[in-house]
């Protein structure tokens, strides 16, 4: 059953062999990956990762699927022809490290720990 979080409908879909996948082809470090209404991941998420996930749920929502393909591979060149990191320093990204930070800063100060 699809889950809601601020009015849109999202599911999340955890397939443990999307590991190996994802480090050999996304990024070393790849954890999760949104496309339009569904994270595919290879662990569950803790509530910070699931922040940042869901903030890229709501970036696809705004922009609609191919506005969104656009506008992310651009922010993309856009950083990459600045001299900067194409994934780091991509806006949509920033956005959502910064959706993550805001629930590990309530988690840390509140002393909830949220890990799987």
């Amino acid at each position: 059953m699809p889950l809601t979080a601020s009015g849109v409908r999202y599911r999340v879909v955890v397939l443990p062999f999307l590991r190996g996948i994802g480090h050999r082809f996304i990024l070393k470090n790849w954890l999760a990956i949104t496309i339009w209404h569904w994270i595919f991941a290879w662990r569950p998420l803790d509530d910070a990762e699931l922040a940042h996930e869901l903030c890229h749920v709501g970036q696809w929502h705004e922009h609609g699927f191919l506005g969104y393909i656009r506008a992310y591979l651009g922010e993309s060149r856009r950083a990459r022809s600045a001299g900067q990191d194409r994934y780091r320093d991509n806006r949509f990204e920033v956005e959502a490290r910064a959706a993550a930070d805001a629930v590990s800063r309530r988690e840390s100060v509140s002393g909830v720990n949220s890990d799987p």
